[in-house]
């Protein structure tokens, strides 16, 4: 099989290491987004897939687009094409039978998608039609879901909308956080890829379509999305964006002006009843089995904080925060 890839991050390279030795299998070409600059001094890095290829001697191109854009001679005597290389054209030259997407991050063309024998094919971190979109694992885990998975499937113009090849479904621990749900994925990434690609060229495998009437989706994550609010939501609910927006955006609420980051947090359900002492909001103190512990009342249940971090300042524990800030224990998150 020869096959080209469109991918970009970590969960990508991982995807695509684990299928680089196969004996049946070619990697000939890799399509990565450009180098971007990392960090305070903005260095720029390649992307994981780019030092992987570039590791394994396959050739990379890192277009800032797929698509044409009207503008792009503007200033300039070249023509379009002389500006971007056709990377249409290079992939037809390839004789490929396979592109496989994951986690590229850009528009691939209709062009493009027909140019390879037996399709292109997308490896998307959830259970489609569930979470159609640019965060699919965000989006299980802050749902509370107890089962996710990948899906294999062919490519269409729409958004995550092509037929379904292949299922693999994990499940998702109270603890998970969305690096493990990656690390569970990067598992049984490989093989179910692999499946699916020998499968298809044996005519053993044929897409399924999907029920739209089924489908949700979700959004890029913007850093100002982690912020919550005590008595708008259960602890359970912030809990489980606690876990999905690990590591980042993170989830934080605003202490005395300043950004309260919950860096570690459990909750706990039990059933509370309000006064006029306490209202959702409230930081609390309680003692659980011996053990003291600092939460804040919610809309439903209480969210006890582990580690926090107050803006400009290091991480550190809960209890060590209070005793170094005694107001705390007063304080309301309105």
């Amino acid at each position: 099989m020869r096959i080209a890839f469109f991918w970009t991050g970590e969960f990508s390279a991982s995807i695509l290491a684990g299928i680089l030795d196969v004996s049946d299998l070619e990697v000939v070409f890799v399509v990565s987004q450009p180098d971007k600059p990392v960090g305070r001094k903005k260095e720029l890095l390649p992307t994981p897939v780019k030092s992987l290829a570039v590791l394994r001697e396959i050739e990379v191109w890192q277009p800032e687009t797929l698509k044409k854009k009207k503008d792009d001679t503007r200033d300039s005597g070249e023509t379009w094409e002389a500006q971007h290389p056709d990377i249409r054209e290079k992939l037809i030259s390839l004789a490929l039978d396979f592109i496989v997407v994951v986690a590229y991050g850009k528009i691939i063309p209709k062009k493009i998608l027909w140019i390879p024998k037996y399709g292109c094919i997308n490896l998307h971190g959830s259970i489609l039609p569930l979470y159609r979109g640019a965060s699919p694992i965000q989006e299980s885990l802050k749902h509370g879901d107890t089962e996710t998975g990948l899906t294999v499937m062919y490519m269409s113009a729409g958004m995550d909308e092509g037929d379904i090849l292949k299922i693999g479904k994990i499940s998702v621990d109270i603890v998970d956080k969305t690096p493990d749900i990656f690390e569970k994925f990067i598992e049984i990434g490989p093989k179910l890829l692999l499946e699916s690609l020998r499968e298809i060229i044996a005519g053993e495998l044929q897409g399924t379509p999907q029920d739209d009437t089924k489908a949700s989706y979700c959004s890029k994550i913007e850093k100002q999305d982690g912020y919550v609010d005590f008595s708008a939501q259960s602890a359970k609910e912030i809990y489980d964006l606690y876990r999905a927006y690990t590591p980042w955006p993170g989830v934080f609420s605003y202490y005395e002006g300043k950004k309260f980051a919950i860096e570690d947090c459990f909750f706990d359900e039990s059933m509370i009843v309000f006064d006029d002492d306490f209202s959702p909001g409230d930081v609390v103190e309680f003692e659980d089995h011996g053990e003291q512990h600092i939460g804040v009342l919610c809309r439903e249940g209480i969210l006890i904080l582990h580690t926090i971090k107050l803006e400009w300042k290091k991480s550190m524990d809960i209890l060590s925060f209070v005793r170094g800030n005694g107001g705390f224990l007063e304080y309301s998150f309105y």
